[in-house]
This record gives C-alpha cells, sequence and structure tokens, in this order.
C-alpha cells in the first residue's frame, strides 16, 4: 500500500486527478500549499492506495507531457494500513512496486559513505573469520552485512533504464565491497595463519544455475513491497563474497595451483555476470518498462546540463 502525493503549480491539480482516476483510484485529496522559495501557491493532489494502483498512477503522473521536474514533485510512501471500502484483498496487493520507488531506493542503498565502509569491512571480516573456521553459522551472519546485492541490482537496473550514472555508482560501491573482502581475507589469514577450511567453493556450471536463481529472484522482489528481500541479499553475498576473501587469503597464505585459481576467479566472474543479467530479466517478466523511469532520468539530465 503506498500514498502517492504529487505537488503541481496552480491549476494544475485537475490533470493530476484525472491521471489518478484512470488508473482505477475513485477517490484523490486535493489542498492547496505555499511553496516558499519560488514564493508561490501549489497544489497537492494525494492518493492512498493499493500498490498495483499506486504504481499505474505514479507512472501515468511521471510519462505525461505536462510533468516537469522543475515545477512539479512527485513523493512515494510506504502505508501499513489503508482503512476505505475497498477490500483488503484489493488494497494489501504488493506488487508491482512504482519504479521510481526502485530508482530512488537503489541509489540510496550505493552510496559509499562511512557506514557503507564499516558494513562491508565488518560483514567481510566476520566471513573471512567464518570461511578460515569453517562456521556455516558465522558464515550466514556476515552475509546480512555484507553489501553486494543491491549493488550488483544497481547495476543491471541502471544499465536497462538508462541512468549510466546509477550504473557507475553501482559499480563502484561493488567494486568498494569487492575491495574491502580482499583486504579483510588478508588481515584474517596474517592474524591467523591457519588453513582455510572452507571448501564450499562450487564449479562453475552449478554457481551458474545457483546465480541465475538468485538474480531472477532478486529481479522480481525488487518490485514486491512485501518480498524479504534481505533473504535474497544472503544468498547473493556468499555467492560474491567468499570469493574476495579467498583471495585476499591466498595473497597471504599462497594460491594453488594456477588451473584451481582461474577456476575460482572465472566463477566469480560468472556470479558476478549471471546475478546481473537474469535480475534484468526479472524486470522484463513483470513487464517493467524504461519509459516509467526514463522520462524522469531524462529530464534530471536536462535539468544538470542546463546548470
Amino acid at each position: 500500500m503506498h500514498e502517492i502525493r504529487v505537488t503541481v503549480p496552480e491549476g494544475r491539480s485537475k490533470d493530476v486527478a484525472e491521471l489518478a482516476k484512470r488508473a482505477g483510484i475513485p477517490q484523490v485529496s486535493v489542498y492547496p500549499v505555499y511553496a516558499y522559495g519560488p514564493n508561490c501557491t501549489k497544489e497537492v493532489v494525494s492518493a492512498e492506495t493499493s500498490t498495483p494502483l499506486a504504481k499505474k498512477f505514479a507512472d501515468a503522473v511521471l510519462t505525461s507531457d505536462w510533468f516537469d521536474s522543475s515545477e512539479s514533485t512527485l513523493t512515494s510512501r510506504e502505508l501499513r494500513a489503508v482503512v476505505n471500502d475497498t477490500h483488503p484483498r484489493d488494497v494489501t496487493k504488493p506488487m508491482l512496486e512504482p519504479p521510481i520507488n526502485v530508482f530512488e531506493d537503489l541509489w540510496q542503498l550505493n552510496h559509499i559513505t562511512i557506514s557503507y565502509w564499516a558494513r562491508a569491512a565488518g560483514g567481510a571480516t566476520l566471513l573471512a573469520y567464518g570461511m578460515l573456521r569453517n562456521d556455516p553459522v558465522m558464515i550466514v551472519v556476515a552475509a546480512l552485512f555484507l553489501p553486494f546485492m543491491s549493488q550488483v541490482v544497481g547495476l543491471s537496473f541502471g544499465a536497462w533504464s538508462g541512468d549510466l550514472q546509477l550504473a557507475r555508482q553501482s559499480l563502484k560501491a561493488l567494486l568498494a565491497s569487492c575491495s574491502v573482502s580482499v583486504l579483510s581475507g588478508a588481515l584474517v589469514a596474517l592474524a591467523h595463519g591457519q588453513p582455510m577450511g572452507y571448501h564450499g567453493f562450487l564449479e562453475p556450471l552449478p554457481s551458474f544455475a545457483i546465480s541465475a536463481v538468485i538474480g531472477l529472484t532478486a529481479g522480481v522482489i525488487t518490485e514486491d513491497d512485501a518480498g524479504r528481500r534481505y533473504l535474497i541479499g544472503v544468498a547473493a553475498a556468499v555467492q560474491y563474497g567468499v570469493y574476495p576473501v579467498w583471495i585476499g587469503y591466498c595473497l597471504v597464505a599462497g594460491f594453488p595451483g594456477a588451473s584451481l585459481t582461474l577456476s575460482r576467479i572465472g566463477t566469480f566472474g560468472i556470479n558476478v555476470g549471471t546475478i546481473t543479467v537474469f535480475a534484468l530479466i526479472g524486470y522484463l517478466l513483470l513487464d517493467i518498462k524504461r519509459k516509467d523511469v526514463r522520462g524522469f532520468i531524462r529530464q534530471r539530465a536536462d535539468k544538470e546540463g542546463n546548470v
């Protein structure tokens, strides 16, 4: 369930309300507000409805001919309950989320901040120690911290939607996570110096199959506001994280034979590529249209180009 709130110049609310009606939303609220900065009166149109109808409404607004992000805004809020004359069976449908929600959520999760570095370092250190001791509980706990899933999904979603800035930012975040994992593996190996007990590395073909399932699921649940995304994130983190940690460990303890080393490095590349591609396939299966976010992206790019 979502509230879509659209703030537009005075006199434009009728057009917004009409789009809500076409989307199947029976009632919207309209009220005037005074906007400081531009120092003018604007109108707010608010619709509280199910997630699928919220998506239709938001997409219709963002792709309309008159929507201009320099004078209008659209916000989306997830709601816990909506009590009206609509049956809970209909109002609680969790799919599909407005693509703009996914777009900005991925941007938020891919900023490389101090907390991002701390999360990546903490998760990678726990993973490295868990692999050293072959402790499955610690490995799973570490995967809860590791930032890998949102980075790969951001890379896929950014490239697909045409927002190359998001794709680049996600790639930077992914490289940051990998670098920290390599460093953590090396530091744990230096501190303990014992043989690595973890031997759960998969061969390329089964690893590809598992990564395909993870990627496809990740693409689908990205659009589900009731999805347990952290669970698939754990699976993805294990598929990714164990390889850079292993590389860091081997930088200290020494690499095995060339054949095994190349196989594991290649498997890591297969995992990254497979999850990225199959997340995109998940979007396509849901019939998420690029035009739903490209209009917004194009407006932002044009605005930045004029600054």
